[in-house]
C-alpha cells in the first residue's frame, strides 16, 4: 500500500477535471448558440457529460495507487455516472416533449418528473455509499463533502433569491439546484483528494 498521491496522479486528476469542466461549458455554449435540434443538442450534452468517465477513472486509479479505493466507492462512482446520464437524457426528453407536444394533465406531470429520476438515483447512490463504506475515515470525508455541497447550495440559493427578488439578477429556474450541488460537492471532494 502506497502513501500519498503521486505527482502524476495529481496531474491526471487536475487535467481530467479541467477537461470535464471545459467540455460541459463548451457543450452549454454550443447548445445555447446553435440550433442543433433536439438530437444534436442531446448528443453535444452527452459528449460533455461523458467526459466525467475519464475523470472518475483517473480518480479511481489514483485511489487504487494510494491503496484506498474501496468496492463501495467503485459502486458509487458507477451509480453516479448512470444517474448523471439518466438525468441528462430525462432533461432533454422532458424539454423536447414539452416543446413539441404542448402536453397538459398527466403527461405534463410525467414530463416534469422525468429528469428527477436521475437525481433520485444520484441521491440514492450517495445514501448507499454512506451505508456500504466500511472505512470510518472515508465516511467522514464523504459526509464532510456532502455538508460543504449542502452549505454552498444554501448560501448560493439564499443569496441569489434575495438578489433576484430585488431585481439585481435574472431569474434562475429551480432545477439548477442539482447541478450546483453536484459541482460544489465535486469541488469539495477534489480538494479533499488533492490534500490527501
Amino acid at each position: 500500500m502506497m502513501t500519498g498521491r503521486s505527482a502524476s496522479d495529481r496531474r491526471a486528476i487536475f487535467i481530467w477535471a479541467i477537461a470535464f469542466s471545459l467540455a460541459m461549458a463548451r457543450s452549454g455554449v454550443v447548445v445555447a448558440r446553435f440550433d442543433l435540434g433536439w438530437i444534436g443538442s442531446l448528443a453535444v450534452m452527452l459528449l460533455g457529460t461523458g467526459m466525467v468517465v475519464p475523470f472518475v477513472l483517473a480518480l479511481e486509479r489514483s485511489a487504487r495507487n494510494k491503496g484506498d479505493l474501496s468496492p463501495a466507492m467503485q459502486r458509487y462512482n458507477r451509480r453516479m455516472i448512470l444517474g448523471s446520464l439518466i438525468y441528462t437524457l430525462g432533461m432533454f426528453a422532458a424539454t423536447f416533449g414539452y416543446k413539441s407536444w404542448h402536453p397538459t394533465g398527466v403527461l405534463l406531470w410525467i414530463l416534469g418528473i422525468l429528469p428527477s429520476i436521475g437525481v433520485l438515483l444520484m441521491v440514492w447512490a450517495m445514501g448507499r455509499l454512506l451505508t456500504e463504506e466500511t472505512d470510518e475515515y472515508q465516511r467522514l470525508k464523504l459526509t464532510q463533502s456532502a455538508l460543504v455541497g449542502t452549505g454552498a447550495l444554501l448560501v448560493i440559493g439564499t443569496l441569489w433569491g434575495f438578489l433576484e427578488q430585488f431585481r439585481a439578477v435574472p431569474h434562475v429556474p429551480a432545477w439548477v439546484v442539482m447541478p450546483i450541488f453536484a459541482i460544489t460537492i465535486g469541488v469539495a471532494r477534489c480538494i479533499s483528494w488533492l490534500r490527501a
